[in-house]
């Protein structure tokens, strides 16, 4: 099962934006990406197909527990590396003498570490706090930069090119959680994810790392 994210979008319609959008059969959309739609007035339109969904369900529900245990250990597995990779971001800038990024990332490797052991125990994930900043006004402050950065050569030969592709490396990594999430908690009667609670803060994470990149080209937070 494949879904449309609030994120792909964002990246889409930045790239160009667009009046219409077809989604097509056995295509999921999550919440966010729909109120993304609606927001700038964009018609969604649904592909029509048969459904199979009554057919051959006998037989079938030990390969749709072995299925989903797969997922869920991949899922798992994705964000054990994502942790790995702020760990070694971070333990690069130190050696970089980037101390203030480097403690930034090493952060948000922490706030990652409860995003895991949230999955794991079926628990919330602890609230983010950033530059003595609230969620909200993370969210605030993000929205306002436009959220998302288009990283290209131009930025990697600047001075401090090796910090932006990498925050932008752990940014990329960040977009896969929320698919794999939505594969592993999305309830079809419900037509949403039991576990949006990772996804807003996998969501808020990526608006710290659009923030430190922003200050990297010179802003100030």
């Amino acid at each position: 099962m494949k879904f449309i994210t609030e994120m792909e979008l964002r990246e889409r319609y930045k790239a160009e934006p667009f009046t219409t959008y077809f989604l097509e059969h056995q295509i999921k959309i999550t919440p966010g990406a729909r109120q993304f739609l609606v927001d700038r007035g964009v018609k969604l339109v649904q592909a029509q197909g048969r459904d199979d969904g009554g057919a051959k369900k006998s037989g079938n529900e030990n390969s749709l527990q072995v299925r989903q245990s797969w997922l869920v250990q991949r899922l798992q597995g994705k964000m054990e590396c994502l942790k790995a990779l702020l760990l070694m971001v971070g333990s690069d800038l130190l050696k970089d003498s980037d101390a203030e990024r480097a403690e930034e990332v090493l952060d948000l490797a922490r706030y990652f570490q409860s995003l895991i052991t949230a999955e794991r125990e079926g628990t919330v994930p602890d609230d983010i706090k950033f530059w003595g900043w609230a969620e909200e006004e993370i969210k605030t402050c993000a929205d306002n930069l436009g959220k998302f950065f288009e990283i290209n050569d131009f930025h990697a030969r600047l001075e401090n090119g090796k910090t932006m592709t990498a925050l932008n490396y752990i940014h990329a990594s960040l977009c896969e959680m929320e698919p794999a999430i939505l594969k592993v908690y999305w309830v079809e009667e419900l037509g949403a994810c039991s576990r949006q609670d990772l996804i807003d803060k996998v969501h808020l994470i990526n608006n710290i790392l659009c923030i430190m990149m922003w200050k990297c080209l010179g802003g100030q937070k």
